[in-house]
């Protein structure tokens, strides 16, 4: 700790202490507080029921290299789009929305009994979100501001869908050469990665292009498109996840591709492609960020509440000469856990030796394992092994 330290705090609680300040002066603010443990400023605002969260964790790192007056501007635009908009009534607030695509633990990981964002699953692991589209910045759309106006939930995602497909329409304008990769890098304003909510847009791009495209999103702000070739696609997944593995509002290594109906889903060639392996990476990267994610915060809440269950983490294996990448989840006997869904289950004694491994549908199947209610990613409750005649049926499965 240096001397400035010793006097001021650490750079996180000076931040705090700014943030703090800021919130307080802030028109439509009747209090604000800070939480520690949360990195977290709770903005309580006029007429609200319950207070919202500012997380500074993403702005402290992303401001980590600008000066005073710029980390101030920036807190300030936050919180200004954090208060009462009096203003914006239903018919108002109509053209202003729009869908965006966030990680399935984005604005989960907050204090006991805080309402995150009005969401809804969009694809593996993704979310669809939406915001009220402002000049400078953009609000998450809770749930009391919906409560405020009266209106059905899926109108209001019907109306943000509405709105990008004007956004879609005028994407497809630009130009699209064949055989060539397009990158997009949004300002703010381009709702790049929600393209990808739009039905039909990507396989319209595929035609531009003269063929099958892959999409990939590794930040929010990041949309980028490539035919989809026949061989040598390893590099641009590489180039992706790594990326991804950079960026402070990360989104996902996963390549996307057209799917029925004109959905966008998860590119998932079959054992034996040649770009099978690669995909399968990916696919374990997304599980394995957000299973982590989720992991630690369930951890520290049922800490705090001296709830004795274990948050089982999710580990994922490539074979050493090459081969698709698994993931696994640990059933050991006579815990109490929260298990991670994985394409397989190792069913381990205390010490920690495994048994056996099987598949999960197979787990699934034999053992009726469900899924707890209102956690994302999805987690399985078990409370000691399987019954002896279930574990024998399970052993002749194993994959081991």
């Amino acid at each position: 700790m240096g001397l400035l330290d010793r006097f001021a705090g650490s750079p996180r609680r000076r931040f705090a202490h700014l943030a703090l300040r800021v919130a307080r002066r802030t028109p439509g603010v009747e209090r604000a507080e800070y939480q520690p443990d949360d990195f977290a400023i709770a903005i309580h605002r006029t007429g609200a029921d319950g207070p919202a969260h500012l997380y500074l964790a993403n702005v402290f790192r992303e401001t980590a290299d600008a000066t005073p007056a710029e980390r101030r501007e920036r807190l300030e635009k936050l919180l200004r789009l954090m208060a009462p908009m009096p203003e914006d009534s239903w018919e108002t607030v109509r053209p202003k929305l729009r869908p965006v695509v966030r990680p399935v633990t984005f604005g989960a990981a907050g204090p006991a009994g805080m309402r995150p964002p009005l969401s809804r699953p969009a694809m593996p692991f993704l979310r669809e979100l939406v915001v009220i589209d402002a000049p400078d910045a953009m609000a998450y759309l809770l749930p009391d501001r919906i409560e405020e106006w009266g209106v059905d939930v899926d109108e209001v995602f019907a109306v943000a869908r509405d709105n990008l497909a004007a956004i879609a329409r005028g994407s497809l304008d630009r130009e699209w050469r064949d055989g060539s990769a397009v990158s997009m890098f949004d300002d703010g304003d381009g709702y790049f990665t929600s393209l990808l909510l739009a039905p039909g847009w990507l396989a319209e791009v595929g035609e531009r292009m003269g063929g099958p495209v892959i999409a990939f999103a590794p930040d929010n702000n990041t949309l980028l498109v490539a035919p989809l070739p026949e061989t040598g696609i390893e590099q641009i997944y590489a180039v992706v996840e790594h990326s991804f593995g950079e960026a402070v509002r990360y989104l996902s290594p996963v390549g996307y591709v057209a799917g029925p109906q004109g959905r966008t889903v998860p590119y998932a060639p079959p054992p034996g492609h040649p770009h099978h392996v690669a995909a399968r990476r990916a696919d374990a990267v997304l599980a394995l960020t957000e299973y982590s994610n989720q992991t630690e915060w369930l951890a520290a809440q049922y800490a705090k509440a001296g709830v004795d269950t274990h948050i089982g983490g999710l580990v994922a294996v490539e074979p050493p000469g090459g081969g698709p990448a698994e993931t696994i989840a640990t059933w050991t006997d006579g815990v109490s856990a929260l298990l991670p869904r994985a394409d397989s289950i190792a069913f381990t004694d205390v010490s920690g030796g495994v048994d056996f491994r099987v598949p999960w549908h197979v787990a699934e199947e034999h053992t009726g394992l469900a899924p707890e209610p209102l956690l994302a990613p999805a987690r399985y409750r078990v409370d000691s092994w399987p019954r002896p005649e279930v574990l024998a049926e399970l052993r002749q499965r194993r994959v081991d």
